[in-house]
């Protein structure tokens, strides 16, 4: 999923990119264990209210995972009636999230670019969305309440940036396989070889055996 606007924030799939210049975005979404997406278009004008509430909650979520505890509470059911599901298992895989920086600073340079710094600001604004997704069940940009791409790596502490992008993924097994799914579409890859960009952050969490992915881009 590709997003590209003027500091503002609209909804996609599999890959956000911010830039101050431009206001298009643009919609990829992958198949949860394969690389085989549809492109659709999303217009500015879609862009949810933001709110910031969620973003508020799912930081506490990630404080609890990292200070070792293994599941967290399910989602409030919606339904008049309906039982919460149980709560669910999670942790982050950081082994993962260091070896995708890898990758993706191998492919850069492959393409002349300058390796991207591992910023600990963008990485806890990549986990807290990533833990959101897991949380939900759900591949998004956009959880119901929750804040844009700018607000939650400013929120995050990663402020006064000029360029953001963000890749979400789930159903990938490996960092080498959500790799391959990315650079295998040209929207995808030209975020990853954003010449431009300078610092990443990646989170990973794992639920059960699936993966839930995001990478945070960007530049001050």
């Amino acid at each position: 999923m590709l997003l590209r606007l003027s500091r503002l924030v609209a909804m996609a799939a599999l890959m956000l990119l911010i830039a101050l210049p431009t206001g298009l975005t643009t919609a990829l979404t992958a198949a949860p264990a394969s690389a085989s997406p549809a492109v659709t278009t999303v217009a500015a004008a879609d862009t949810p209210t933001v709110t910031g509430t969620l973003t508020d909650l799912l930081t506490g979520l990630l404080a609890a995972l990292l200070g070792g505890q293994t599941t967290v509470p399910a989602p409030t059911p919606t339904a008049p009636g309906a039982s919460s599901p149980a709560p669910l298992p999670m942790a982050i895989n950081a082994a993962y999230e260091d070896k995708v920086l890898t990758l993706v600073n191998r492919r850069r340079s492959a393409a002349g670019c300058g390796a991207l710094r591992s910023n600990e600001k963008l990485r806890r604004s990549a986990r807290t969305h990533s833990v959101g997704m897991a949380q939900y069940g759900t591949m998004t940009h956009f959880l119901p309440g929750e804040a844009g791409l700018g607000q939650r790596v400013t929120f995050a502490g990663y402020r006064d940036w000029r360029r953001l992008a963000e890749n979400i993924a789930s159903g990938f097994s490996s960092p080498r396989a959500v790799m391959r799914a990315w650079m295998a579409s040209p929207e995808h890859r030209a975020n990853i070889l954003d010449c431009r960009l300078r610092h990443l952050g990646v989170g990973v969490v794992a639920q059960g055996s699936r993966l839930w992915w995001t990478q945070d881009f960007g530049r001050r």
